[in-house]
């Protein structure tokens, strides 16, 4: 992770930094190295054009008398001196009359023609070697001056040295300043970058820890963000898995506990019948038990199947709209004998129609589970109470049974398989644990609910919701309806 991500972003990062750095700084020394060039250019030209009044001040003629020559080489030579500006004055030829002592070495060399033709009244400035005059090249500016007929032309010039020194003062700051804010941003983004990255590892280690089946370590969230919001899915999948990984491994218990127990009374049985250790006028006994327990095992193996089917979606649901009174009715009387046994009374079952739009097949199931259950634990003398409730597109159906309920720790384990309360194991001997896991995988596929009440020592109720049906009077206005606008 150090090595990949966190050095990439890093580095990335960085990258960035400097790079916007060295463009800001092109920037800026550009725009410096103009503004130094503009300031030059304007001392310049100030210098020469004050050469230039001074010379117009003064009487030029051809006879450069030693007095004029002492004035105006004094006067370049202070000006000069105060502006580091090297001045001289030629005639029309461009032989140097005039200069300061800072170009006397080039006062017997005459400045081309073609130089003087670029000189203009308003001033001419350029970096050159004025067409070789010079061996390098310096900031230059040229005035034509016309006076008393006679055409003369100002010089002054700049060395390069200066600009060159201060471009390198320049980038010496620059990169000074660079490297002092990339070792101040260095340590923060490393801060940083290690802030956000961490999280992320610590992921890639806990969803290796998930794979190999440890669900105890949590990622611990540092903030609200998406890396935050991440951890704690992360933090939620692994709770469900480890739900998960433990349901399987009670999967597995019970089902090796449900079909342990029958097979081990089928294989003593058998072993006792074919080993003469069961008397033969009791073989058809034993066998009789024999065969409630190969029963007890289909039914097992037949509620498994079906669980897998309606969890998998492989069960197509047959949906119609039917009177879900009939249908309740005709369950109760599949449990009369054990009802009348046990003198329960029913109620609810005198109420108004209504109806479901549900598969008829799997609604007489959820009925017939739910019935069972509450005749298996209602007390002797008990009522069993049928209700229901249309809420719109749904109805709820209630089935109540009197009886010692459910303790409080057992109501939020009562769906899951195998599942049997302390009561239960001694009142129910043919169930394998199923019957309430079936009903809830039902409800689930016709998008419906299932809760359960209890209160300990009264009563035990299960409510579950399916949608509302029509009933055959408005399915028949309806289609009439139809077939009129049609």
């Amino acid at each position: 992770m150090h090595n990949s991500i966190f050095t990439r972003f890093f580095y990335l990062c960085f990258s960035i930094l400097a790079g916007a750095l060295i463009c800001v700084g092109a920037v800026q020394i550009f725009v410096s190295l103009e503004t130094y060039q503009r300031d030059m250019k304007n001392d310049l030209t100030n210098d020469v054009v004050e050469a230039v009044e001074f010379s117009e001040a003064v009487v030029i003629s051809d006879t450069v008398d030693s007095e004029t020559a002492a004035v105006v080489t004094n006067y370049f030579n202070t000006l000069s001196a105060h502006t580091d500006t090297d001045l001289f004055l030629t005639d029309d030829c461009g032989r140097m009359l005039y200069c300061s002592d800072s170009v006397q070495q080039f006062k017997d060399n005459p400045i081309s023609e073609d130089a003087l033709s670029r000189i203009r009244e308003n001033g001419t400035y350029s970096f050159s070697t004025m067409n070789g005059y010079y061996s390098e090249a310096w900031f230059n500016m040229g005035y034509k001056v016309n006076c008393e007929g006679m055409v003369y032309y100002v010089f002054g010039r700049k060395s390069a040295d200066r600009m060159r020194a201060y471009m390198i003062q320049l980038l010496l700051s620059y990169m000074v300043t660079a490297v002092v804010i990339l070792g101040l941003f260095y340590p923060v983004l490393y801060y940083s970058i290690m802030r956000i990255v961490r999280p992320i590892s610590d992921m890639t280690k806990a969803a290796q820890r998930f794979g190999e089946g440890d669900f105890s370590q949590k990622i611990k969230t540092i903030d609200d963000s998406e890396l935050g919001y991440l951890a704690n899915a992360m933090n939620e999948m692994a709770a469900s898995l480890e739900q998960i990984e433990e349901n399987r491994k009670s999967f597995i218990s019970n089902v090796s506990h449900e079909l342990k127990t029958p097979m081990t009374t089928i294989g003593g049985f058998v072993d006792g019948i074919l080993d003469g250790t069961i008397p033969k006028q009791q073989h058809r006994y034993y066998l009789r038990i024999v065969s409630e327990e190969v029963d007890r095992l289909a039914r097992l193996v037949r509620s498994m199947l079906n669980i897998s089917k309606y969890e998998s979606g492989e069960v197509e649901l047959q949906t119609e709209s039917f009177e879900a009174n009939a249908l309740i009715f005709k369950t109760v009387l599949l449990f009369e004998k054990r009802i009348d046994d046990k003198h329960v009374q029913i109620e609810g079952l005198d109420g108004d129609r209504f109806y479901l739009n549900a598969d008829i097949d799997l609604t007489q199931q959820v009925i017939y589970n739910l019935t069972e259950n509450a005749v298996k634990f209602v007390n002797d003398g008990g009522t069993i109470t049928f209700g229901y409730e249309v809420r719109g597109e749904l109805t709820a159906i209630r089935i109540r049974n009197s009886g010692e309920g459910l303790k409080q720790n057992e109501i939020s384990k009562v769906f899951d398989r195998f599942y049997k309360t302390d009561e239960s194991r001694g009142k129910d001997k043919t169930g394998v644990g199923l019957g309430l896991s079936i009903v809830r995988s039902i409800i689930k596929l016709h998008n419906g609910e299932i809760l359960v009440r209890s209160k300990s020592g009264e009563y035990t109720e299960f409510e579950f919701t399916l949608p509302t049906g029509t009933p055959p009077a408005k399915k028949a206005a309806g289609a009439n309806i139809t077939g009129s606008e049609s």
